[in-house]
C-alpha cells in the first residue's frame, strides 16, 4: 500500500499542467490501476509531496474504525469526524478500538459542527476535552473547531475558549480555526493569532460563500497549517476536486502556492470515487507527466 507523502508534486502556483490529452491518458490509467485494486503509491510513486495527506474518517460506508482500517497505507493521516456531538460523545470502546494503533496512521479531531456557543466558552471546551479523551490513545495530532458565528460575541468567546482549553490541557496552538459559512474568519484573524490558534483554510466554504477576501489578512499563511480541499457543492455538499470550475482551480492554484511545506492537507470528500478521483486530478494538475 502506498506512502501518500509522495503522492504529489508541488510545482507553483502556476501550476503547469499536463498537456490535455497527456494527462487525460494518465488519468485513465490511474483510475485503471486503482479499480484494479493495485497499490495507489504505484501511481505517484516516482513524484514527492512535501505535505501530509489525509482522509476524513467517512471515505466509505462504514464505521470509523472500518474507514480508518480500510485507509491503512492509503493516507498518512485521518480527521476522525466528530460532526455531531451528542453522537460523538456517545463513542465507546467499541467505536475507537485500540487497535487503530496498529494502522500506523496519524490522526486529527474534526470537532461537532453543532457545538454549544451559546451556552459559553467553558461548555465549547469541556466537550472537547471529553472527546480528546476518547482518543488519546490515538494520540490526535490536532483540533479542527468550527468558530462562533461572526458577530459582536465572536472574539470573546474565542479568547474565552482559548483559556479554557488551556486548563483542560489543550494547548490552542494545535486547534485550527476553520472557516465556515458562518465565519469567514475575516474580522477574527487577529484575535486568532494573539489567542495562540492556527487555521485551517477551507477551499469549499471560501468559493462557495465568497469570502477570498481573507486572503487580502496579512500574515494569513503564517497561521494555516491545513488545508481542506472540496468542491462546492448543492446543499453545502464536498464535491470532488474535478468538479471545479475555473475559478474554483484559480484558487486552489493560489492556495498551493502559499501553503506551507509540512502542512497537513486533507482531501474531504465523503465518498470513496470522488475522494480518490480528487486525488488523481490533484496529479494531473501538479505532477509532470513522464
Amino acid at each position: 500500500m502506498p506512502d501518500t507523502k509522495k503522492v504529489l508534486s508541488p510545482c507553483s502556483c502556476r501550476a503547469t499542467t499536463c498537456s490535455h490529452l497527456k494527462a487525460e491518458k494518465s488519468c485513465q490509467e490511474k483510475r485503471s490501476l486503482f479499480t484494479d485494486g493495485l497499490s495507489v503509491f504505484d501511481i505517484f510513486s516516482n513524484n514527492d509531496f512535501p505535505y501530509v495527506i489525509a482522509a476524513p474518517s467517512w471515505v466509505i460506508p462504514g464505521t470509523v474504525a472500518e474507514n480508518c482500517r480500510y485507509l491503512k497505507g492509503r493516507v498518512q493521516e485521518v480527521g476522525l469526524l466528530f460532526f455531531d456531538t451528542a453522537g460523538s460523545l456517545a463513542y465507546t470502546e467499541r467505536d475507537l478500538p485500540a487497535d487503530l494503533t496498529k494502522t500506523e496512521l496519524s490522526f486529527h479531531i474534526h470537532h461537532p459542527l453543532d457545538l454549544p456557543w451559546h451556552e459559553g466558552a467553558d461548555k465549547v471546551a469541556q466537550i472537547m476535552s471529553l472527546l480528546s479523551k476518547k482518543v488519546t490513545h490515538l494520540n490526535p495530532v490536532a483540533h479542527i473547531l468550527h468558530p462562533p458565528k461572526a458577530g459582536p460575541h465572536a472574539e470573546e468567546l474565542l479568547i474565552d475558549v482559548a483559556e479554557k482549553l488551556r486548563e483542560v490541557s489543550i494547548d490552542p496552538e494545535n486547534v485550527f480555526i476553520e472557516n465556515i459559512k458562518e465565519n469567514s474568519l475575516e474580522n477574527n484573524i487577529e484575535v486568532i493569532r494573539d489567542c495562540g490558534f492556527n487555521v485551517c483554510l477551507d477551499l469549499g466554504h471560501m468559493q462557495a460563500y465568497k469570502q477570498h477576501k481573507l486572503l487580502d489578512k496579512e500574515g494569513l499563511w503564517d497561521l494555516v497549517k491545513m488545508l481542506h480541499l472540496n468542491g462546492p457543492g448543492k446543499g453545502g455538499r464536498h464535491e470532488s476536486l474535478e468538479k471545479l470550475d475555473k475559478q474554483g482551480v484559480k484558487l486552489l492554484d493560489c492556495f498551493f502556492e502559499n501553503f506551507i511545506k509540512g502542512g497537513t492537507v486533507t482531501v474531504e470528500v465523503f465518498d470513496q470515487e470522488g475522494f480518490f478521483n480528487s486525488l488523481q486530478y490533484l496529479a494531473c494538475r501538479y505532477c509532470a507527466v513522464s
